[in-house]
């Protein structure tokens, strides 16, 4: 199977590198340099524009396989067979748990200082929620979390740290959003004091209803630990390609 891959992004190169590793006929591509292959990889931002997907895609043959991200945007410039690898339990949970290593990282650079001794809650308790608790206790931080429903509340006791509510978030040190829903009304961090750190881990439309002042951090394992988050995305890609050898697909 000859495999292209067609992406800017700088992760890939390490993707390419481990997949000549296993075996693969695998190689990576400008746009400009496509000529068709049994496999095109691309990358889960999907970060060509419209027209150069559009250029790529009239370029491929309906019999290629197609690995993305974001599947339903290929499928409007290409009706062969598209598997979108990034919709994979384990692929989520790693990526995830990254995010939340990366995100400590991200939380130094924006306040400049250790967040040992900071009180800081978590909103949302789930993929990246749990490991960024755990890493921001372990780092000496207060951590309280703050979910909607009872029984994840539930959970964020038993985990052994504080459940708060969106009515409280003026009284901590560094606030984190990692839920895609606008749940952090505009009078709340209106109410916030000078020095409170607002940081935003999820995807638009992000949590804060005001996002004036709000940190985004997007994309951060490929920012801040682009080889790990290259091996994550790589064994979610084995995975399909193993499957796609078998007549899985």
């Amino acid at each position: 199977m000859k495999i292209n891959i067609v992406s800017k992004d700088l992760r890939y190169v390490k993707v390419n590198e481990l997949l000549l590793q296993k075996g693969y006929d695998s190689f990576i591509s400008p746009l400009e340099d496509y000529c068709g292959c049994d496999c095109l990889i691309l990358s889960i931002v999907n970060e060509l524009s419209h027209q150069e997907l559009e250029a790529l895609l009239a370029k491929t043959k309906k019999s290629t396989l197609v690995l993305c991200g974001n599947e339903s945007r290929i499928r409007s410039f290409f009706d062969g067979c598209v598997i979108d690898y990034s919709k994979n339990e384990d692929f989520l949970q790693k990526n995830a748990c990254l995010t939340a290593e990366a995100a400590v990282s991200y939380i130094h650079s924006v306040t400049k200082e250790s967040v040992n001794g900071k009180k800081a809650i978590v909103i949302g308790y789930g993929r990246i929620g749990k490991p960024l608790c755990r890493i921001l206790k372990s780092l000496g931080a207060s951590v309280s979390a703050y979910a909607r429903r009872e029984e994840v509340r539930a959970k964020i006791l038993h985990d052994g740290y504080k459940a708060s509510s969106i009515e409280r978030l003026p009284e901590f040190d560094i606030i984190i959003n990692t839920v895609p829903s606008s749940i952090v009304p505009k009078h709340i961090t209106e109410q916030m004091p000078k020095g409170v750190h607002l940081i935003e881990l999820a995807s638009p439309p992000y949590g804060f209803e005001n996002m004036e002042g709000v940190h985004i951090g997007s994309s951060l394992p490929g920012k801040i630990l682009p080889y790990s988050a290259a091996e994550v995305i790589f064994d979610a890609i084995e995975s399909k390609l193993s499957l796609a050898e078998k007549g899985n697909t």
